[in-house]
């Protein structure tokens, strides 16, 4: 599931040299940072643990600006939240609720306009 939607995003995000730190990325392929995942860096832990990697990281590198772009499940489809909501959700609110975000539900594919959320959300990231 998370796997499959970081593996692209991850090499690309390599190839134009732009950090990527996820909870995810667990399957042992992504321990292979050259050729294919240089800028991938996979963390896990608490919730909370996320939120403060990031009050701790972005500073350090000057960046001023967060956008969240991930996973979550439909209100209608009776799932609840996903796992990528609740601990992106301590990010948030680590940022006093102003990074902007979008969620999509990956079940819904054929529904979602990546192309559009990415350009959206690079917008947003990059704001002054």
């Amino acid at each position: 599931m998370c796997d499959y939607v970081i593996a692209p995003v991850a090499r690309y995000a390599g190839y134009w040299s732009i950090p990527v730190l996820t909870p995810g990325a667990q399957a042992d392929a992504f321990r292979l940072k050259k050729p294919h995942y240089p800028t991938l860096t996979r963390f896990a832990g608490s919730y909370s643990t996320v939120s403060e990697v990031f009050t701790e990281i972005l500073p350090r590198f000057q960046w001023r600006h967060l956008a969240l772009l991930y996973h979550n499940f439909a209100i209608s489809s009776g799932k609840g939240h996903s796992l990528c909501h609740f601990t992106l959700g301590t990010v948030y609110t680590a940022f006093n609720n102003t990074p902007f975000f979008r969620s999509f539900d990956e079940e819904q594919e054929a529904e979602i306009n990546f192309k559009e959320f990415l350009r959206e959300i690079s917008t947003k990231a990059r704001s002054e």
